[in-house]
């Protein structure tokens, strides 16, 4: 795994998408988009690009402060410290929980972008978790 990691860091390097979220919209767009582009249902099928693909920017940022938010509850461990989300460890297995449902979901109504926008999102954590391990 570490060599993508490396493919991340020589990208950074040698063109000029320089955040890591940059990089990751290369590889989850066209993700989305061929789908949607080889089965040709229409507007409706774009409508459901742009839907996972903004959720996938959600995802993007929620995991950036989850990873903060254990940080931060490492340094303010109190259990009555006011600024310390304390249910944030929940988010994981809602998270999971929620993805699973939408598999099952999108595959019964055919709906072919979305269900790769799932594997996209069940996948993204680990990716997260080992740039973290090689990168700072």
């Amino acid at each position: 795994m570490k060599t993508l990691v490396d493919f991340h860091q020589w990208i950074k390097k040698n063109t000029p998408f320089k955040h890591t979220w940059h990089i990751e919209v290369l590889f989850v767009l066209p993700l989305l988009m061929i789908p949607a582009i080889i089965i040709n249902k229409g507007w409706i099928e774009w409508v459901g690009v742009a839907a996972v693909f903004f959720s996938f920017m959600h995802a993007s940022v929620a995991e950036r402060l989850a990873e903060a938010e254990k940080i931060r509850n490492t340094i303010y461990n109190a259990p009555d410290s006011p600024i310390v989300v304390h249910c944030y460890s929940k988010l994981e297995k809602y998270f999971y929980i929620k993805e699973i449902c939408w598999c099952f979901y999108f595959f019964i109504i055919g709906a072919w972008s979305a269900l790769i926008g799932v594997f996209i999102f069940l996948i993204y954590p680990s990716w997260r978790k080992i740039y973290r391990k090689y990168c700072h």
